[in-house]
């Protein structure tokens, strides 16, 4: 009788155990990719969270990038990104691999755009804070051809990208012809400017666009990007709270990629102004798929979009 209980006491523990082994492999990880506008914010929230939080894995993976990995847990294998296999890089491309995701590898997306309807039918999307999107050139003063003021109408910014005009004087700068640059496909900066401020796509040409040839790509929000032949004639979409973070990098790492970029008002009112509100203005977002989503993920990023000392450090408004 003796030996029948400690058996079943043995076996108890042990089915126990197991349970309890499955739950944590099951909630060990979570990892989020997507928006390069969110990931240092996003990162800096994850290592403040994991200082209360340790029994989880939280994890933050680079728009982009080349190295790094996300930890096999539960019935995810596990992921190693390298320049072959690059991670999701922009709000459009996070998004598209946490739906496309079967392993439970992805837990969640940073976005820079709202969900679009398709995807909210199977989303649920958690505002973090706002942020503004403009335009960015270097000023008068460094050596760009850009106008003094550094404003442009919202027409003329239009006109810029359709080709109305092509030469910096044409809309108050120094002589110098315009060289047009815009973010990366799958990012969600790109896809906002496109929409929201300019009201076009300038990368499709006829019609009335007049450009003959389709705008440059970069990697959004980074100066860096732009070549020195181009730099002094070109305009750059960019971040409010990116070019915030990055010029508060003595403070939040985030390494400087303005290379003397700077952020243009549009018909006189400054990025992120609310009276009268700027045109630029926009919400970000965290991700995650609506069925079965885990409660601790939840709550990580609802705790994440009340950290409004971090998000300002970073550019960001609550």
């Amino acid at each position: 009788m003796i030996r029948k209980l400690a058996t079943a006491a043995a076996a108890a523990a042990t089915a126990m155990l197991l349970a309890v082994s499955a739950g944590a492999a099951h909630a060990d990880k979570y990892a989020g990719v997507g928006s390069d506008t969110t990931q240092d914010v996003m990162k800096a929230l994850t290592n403040q969270y994991k200082l209360t939080h340790p029994a989880h894995s939280w994890t933050s993976i680079n728009a982009g990038a080349t190295s790094g990995s996300i930890p096999a847990a539960g019935s995810c294998p596990g992921v190693t990104f390298s320049a072959g296999t690059p991670a999701p890089n922009g709000s459009s491309a996070g998004i598209n691999a946490l739906l496309a995701d079967t392993n439970g590898c992805i837990d969640y997306a940073r976005s820079s755009r709202a969900l679009k309807p398709a995807e909210a039918a199977s989303l649920t999307a958690v505002r973090l804070g706002g942020d503004a999107v403009s335009w960015s050139a270097v000023p008068s003063s460094a050596g760009g051809k850009a106008p003094a003021a550094h404003n442009l109408t919202l027409a003329q910014l239009r006109g810029i990208y359709n080709c109305t005009y092509t030469n910096w004087n044409q809309v108050g700068g120094t002589s110098g012809t315009i060289v047009r640059y815009v973010p990366q496909s799958g990012s969600g900066t790109r896809d906002f400017f496109f929409t929201t401020v300019l009201g076009f796509d300038p990368t499709v040409l006829g019609g009335s666009n007049l450009c003959a040839t389709q705008p440059k790509v970069v990697q959004e929000n980074k100066g860096t990007a732009v070549t020195a032949l181009d730099k002094n004639n070109a305009i750059l979409p960019y971040s409010k709270a990116a070019w915030t973070a990055q010029s508060n990098s003595a403070v939040t790492g985030v390494a400087d990629a303005r290379n003397g970029f700077v952020l243009g008002n549009i018909d006189g009112t400054a990025p992120g102004s609310t009276s009268p509100a700027f045109i630029g203005n926009r919400d970000v977002y965290n991700v995650y798929k609506t069925a079965g989503a885990p409660t601790d993920l939840v709550d990580f990023l609802t705790w994440a979009a009340a950290q409004n000392s971090i998000k300002a450090t970073y550019g960001f408004t609550a």
